[in-house]
């Protein structure tokens, strides 16, 4: 008996089990035969790990017009991870560059023609993005929706100036999903910027965006260079939210293997009370969030102390404050204290 005469219920186990990674590859591995195709599609789509290479490689591929379909009927989970400009070779650095590290010559990148060559590529990015959100929001099995973008580094040049590449549109245009369970936003690495002069015209807020999933979303987990209590206030009030897990990290300690100073993220707009005042209103609003949630776990307000970068959570449902070990998980149960006096301090986002 040849593998694809075996019983649905076995090929659907069998897909599975290969999963999805190895038919995103090589997509001739979905044509093998018409049955064949019909469950590889939806092993290869069901949980959809993307970056920025695999999407272009999949938009640029001669199955797209076949594929966006499938993704649209298949996806339930989106993991995207960003990393920024990583095609560094495209502009061979110069002598004094390539053998000199941490210098502060950086021009080639930092010159015009390098940064037309990344801005060429954001915008790129940017579109690939908003053709698979134009997809995904379609999507009536969506339920679990993740984020990732991290800093956009050199393997050599460490003095190259912070950018950012995500613009504010394409991350709504994902927001406008519809049935979403569970969302998670670690957009650490990079602002989201307004794409044309329209955009900061009409004032597009996406924290409010955010909040206008709450009545939906079972699971919350966000980490922004940019934040605001507003992400924490549902359109409507209720009592009766589905929202269990609600974790959000003001702490950018450990955004990039090259931070050698800690920041936090900063509020939405114009805030004359800085962080501390910031982190008094995220566990403020918190607190409202909680009394409409009918069956809470977990919520907690993320930081970190100075000078030791320590990471500490509020435990909005226990009113206490916990410290975590480095490198732990965002709801590790971590270590009880005592309240005191915060030795949060303000700082600038770097």
């Amino acid at each position: 008996m040849s593998l694809i005469q075996l019983p649905p219920e076995n090929l659907i186990q069998i897909f599975d089990y290969v999963g999805s990674s190895y038919f995103r590859s090589d997509l001739s591995r979905l044509t093998v035969c018409k049955q064949w195709s019909e469950f590889a599609h939806t092993a290869c789509f069901r949980e959809f790990y993307v970056t920025q290479k695999t999407l272009r490689r999949l938009l640029s591929s001669q199955y797209v017009e076949s594929s966006l379909p499938l993704v649209k009927d298949s996806v339930e989970t989106l993991d995207l991870d960003l990393k920024g400009f990583e095609d560094w070779d495209s502009i061979p650095l110069s002598r004094h560059d390539s053998q000199a590290v941490n210098v502060p010559n950086v021009s080639t990148w930092n010159g015009a023609h390098g940064r037309a060559v990344r801005a060429a590529w954001t915008t790129e990015l940017n579109n690939d993005l908003l053709c698979l959100a134009t997809i995904i929001k379609q999507s009536r099995k969506l339920r679990i929706l993740r984020i990732q973008a991290t800093s956009e580094i050199h393997p050599i040049l460490r003095l190259l100036d912070r950018r950012d590449y995500l613009f504010l549109s394409t991350i709504g245009a994902f927001l406008s999903a519809s049935n979403l369970a569970s969302l998670e936003l670690d957009l650490c690495g990079t602002r989201l910027i307004p794409h044309q002069s329209q955009e900061r015209d009409e004032g597009f807020h996406i924290c409010k965006s955010i909040a206008a999933l709450l009545t939906t979303l079972q699971r919350l987990r966000l980490r922004m260079r940019s934040i605001c209590a507003d992400v924490l206030k549902p359109r409507q009030h209720s009592t009766n939210l589905r929202l269990n897990e609600m974790l959000i990290n003001l702490s950018l300690s450990n955004e990039s293997p090259l931070t050698t100073s800690a920041a936090h993220a900063t509020c939405c707009g114009s805030s004359p009370g800085g962080f501390l005042q910031l982190k008094a209103d995220m566990e403020k609003q918190a607190q409202v969030l909680v009394a409409q949630m009918s069956a809470p776990k977990i919520v907690r307000i993320l930081t970190h102390a100075l000078p030791s970068i320590e990471m500490r959570a509020f435990d909005v449902l226990t009113d206490r404050n916990v410290i975590l070990s480095e490198g732990a998980e965002w709801d590790d149960d971590g270590e009880a204290i005592e309240d005191e006096v915060s030795d949060l301090s303000s700082d600038d986002d770097g």
